[in-house]
């Protein structure tokens, strides 16, 4: 379970970064360290809890699909299973829903992502949604509820995964659960971290690789 080992990880080595972003097309980069990540995740399910989602029944984490490498994305899943909610990275009508910029899907209840480096929010709030820079008003109290369990992903719960103590570089992730485990689970259960470039032609990617001092992921 993700929950418990990010609870490990922060404990062992909370300052060491733990996922960072780059956006090509926005020329900006977010830097999370294994605390910081955890700040977010746990702000993020008091937030669940906060919009009166049950614990344990599932959320249409959809931003996942249109948005699988940011870190917001990332963020969103943890809490989530921290809440033992199963994600959905598709609309399957659950009564919560998560979407990006410029998506329009709505549910009973709704949360909009500006997806700022900063988690700023939007300069014109969605009439129909949440902004989730609400999230910022949300405690910083770790909240696990009895329902985490096991984290599902569309369905399925997630495979076993070897820890990871190096530091990759991904591109172009797609949705789905081996992007999870690899990028999201893998250095959380170890004391690596994940660099995720998307938006940027081959010859920066090796210039970013070399800034970061990580290995390209194959």
């Amino acid at each position: 379970m993700l929950t418990p080992a990010l609870r490990r990880r922060v404990a062992a080595s909370g300052a060491r970064p733990l996922i960072t972003h780059y956006d090509g097309t926005a020329d900006t980069r977010t830097e999370l360290s294994a605390t910081t990540f955890a700040n977010w995740v746990d702000k993020t399910a008091n937030l669940i809890a906060d919009l009166g989602h049950d614990d344990g029944e599932p959320i249409d984490v959809v931003l996942a699909a249109t948005h699988p490498g940011h870190w917001v994305s990332l963020v969103w899943i943890a809490a989530a299973w921290q809440r033992g909610c199963p994600v959905n990275t598709t609309d399957t009508g659950a009564d919560l829903i998560v979407v990006g910029p410029g998506d329009d899907r709505r549910a009973a209840l709704s949360v909009a992502c500006s997806l700022h480096p900063l988690g700023r929010g939007f300069e014109v709030p969605p009439a129909d949604a949440v902004d989730y820079v609400e999230v910022f008003a949300q405690p910083d109290v770790h909240d696990s509820s009895v329902w985490a369990q096991e984290d599902l992903l569309d369905g399925e719960a997630l495979a076993p995964v070897v820890a990871r103590d190096t530091r990759l570089l991904f591109t172009a992730p797609n949705p789905g659960a081996d992007w999870l485990l690899d990028a999201l689970v893998a250095p959380v259960e170890g004391e690596g971290s994940s660099v995720i470039a998307v938006g940027y032609e081959p010859e920066r990617l090796i210039a970013v690789a070399t800034a970061e001092h990580a290995t390209l992921e194959e």
